[in-house]
C-alpha cells in the first residue's frame, strides 16, 4: 500500500487557493498602486501603507529588543527604497510596464546570492539572468515605452528587494508577521520624512482624492501585504519551493492584464515581447531550485 504524500509533496484545496488568492492579490496591487498614486503623493502613499500595515500586525506580533536593529535596517532597504522607489515610479509609468520590469527582482537575486553567499549560478540560472534582464531591455526600447527614468527606477526598486532578501537571510531569525509589521512601523518616519522634504500639496490631495485612491491605498496595505505576505510565508514553511514558487510567475501576467482591463492601458508589442522573454528568463531560474524547505524571506 503506498504512503499518503507528506504535507511538503503537495497542495491541498486550502492551500491552492491560498497560493492562489496570494498572486491574485500580488497582481492586482500594481493596479491599486496606480491608482493612488495617481491622485495622492507617491511617497506619502508609501508611508500610509506602512501605518496601515504596522498598525494591523504589530498588536499581534510585538517585536522584542533584539529584532530591532535588524527591523530598522531591513525597514531601509526593503521599506523605504524598495516601496518607496516603486510607487515614485510608478507615478511615471503604466501598472503593466512596473509589472513587467519588477521581475528584474529575480535575476538581481541571483547576483547578489552570487557575490554575497557564493552560490552557485549554473547554465540555466545564468541564461534566465540574461533572458530576465534581456526582456526588460526589449520592453525599455519599444515604440511607446520612452520613460527610461521610471524603468530605471523600477529595476533599483528590483535590486533593493533581492538585497533585502539576502540581508534578511544574515540577520538573526525573526517571525514573518514580526518582520512584516517591524519594517512597516520603522519605515513610517522615514516615508514622511522623504515625503515632507520631496513632497508638496498633501492636504489639498487628501482632501481631492476619490474613493478609488482610497481604496487603492487600503487595498496595498491590507491585500497585498497583510493578507498576500501573511498567507505566503505560510505556504513556504509548509511546503516545497518547488510548488509553491511557479505560482509567483502568475502575478505578474495577473497584473498586465488588470492593468489593461480595470486601467485601460495598451497592449503593445513591446510589452508582450518583452513580457514573454522576461517571464522566461525569470521560469528558468525558479524552476532551477532544489526540492527543499525554505525559511520564509
Amino acid at each position: 500500500m503506498t504512503p499518503p504524500p507528506a504535507a511538503g509533496d503537495r497542495l491541498g484545496g486550502r492551500d491552492l487557493f491560498f497560493a492562489t488568492l496570494v498572486v491574485v492579490c500580488w497582481g492586482l496591487n500594481y493596479v491599486a498602486v496606480k491608482l493612488s498614486v495617481a491622485e495622492i503623493p507617491p511617497l506619502f502613499v508609501t508611508a500610509l501603507r506602512f501605518l496601515l500595515v504596522a498598525a494591523a500586525i504589530l498588536p499581534f506580533a510585538p517585536m522584542r529588543r533584539e529584532h530591532i536593529p535588524s527591523l530598522i535596517l531591513l525597514s531601509v532597504t526593503m521599506g523605504s527604497l524598495h516601496f518607496g522607489v516603486l510607487f515614485y515610479a510608478m507615478v511615471y509609468v503604466d501598472a503593466a510596464t512596473a509589472a513587467i520590469v519588477l521581475q528584474a527582482s529575480v535575476p538581481f537575486g541571483v547576483l547578489v546570492g552570487a557575490l554575497m553567499f557564493r552560490e552557485r549560478v549554473g547554465i540555466k540560472r545564468a541564461a534566465g539572468v540574461l533572458l530576465g534582464f534581456g526582456g526588460i531591455v526589449i520592453l525599455a526600447g519599444s515604440p511607446g515605452e520612452s520613460q527610461p527614468f521610471a524603468i530605471a527606477l523600477l529595476l533599483v526598486a528590483a535590486l533593493c528587494w533581492a538585497i533585502s532578501s539576502a540581508l534578511f537571510k544574515k540577520v538573526p531569525p525573526i517571525p514573518s508577521l514580526t518582520y512584516i509589521g517591524g519594517t512597516a512601523l520603522f519605515a513610517v518616519p522615514q516615508m514622511l520624512l522623504a515625503s515632507l522634504l520631496l513632497e508638496h500639496g498633501h492636504v489639498a490631495a487628501i482632501q481631492a482624492a476619490s474613493l478609488q485612491a482610497w481604496g487603492g491605498v487600503l487595498f496595498s496595505a491590507v491585500g497585498a501585504s497583510i493578507i498576500g505576505h501573511s498567507l505566503w510565508y505560510g505556504l513556504v514553511q509548509r511546503h516545497d519551493l518547488s510548488l509553491v514558487v511557479p505560482f509567483t510567475l502568475l502575478a505578474p501576467v495577473i497584473g498586465v492584464i488588470s492593468a489593461i482591463l480595470l486601467l485601460g492601458e495598451p497592449f503593445t508589442l513591446g510589452k508582450l515581447a518583452g513580457g514573454i522573454v522576461t517571464m522566461t528568463g525569470v521560469a528558468l531560474i525558479q524552476f532551477n531550485w532544489p526540492r527543499r524547505r525554505a525559511r520564509a524571506i
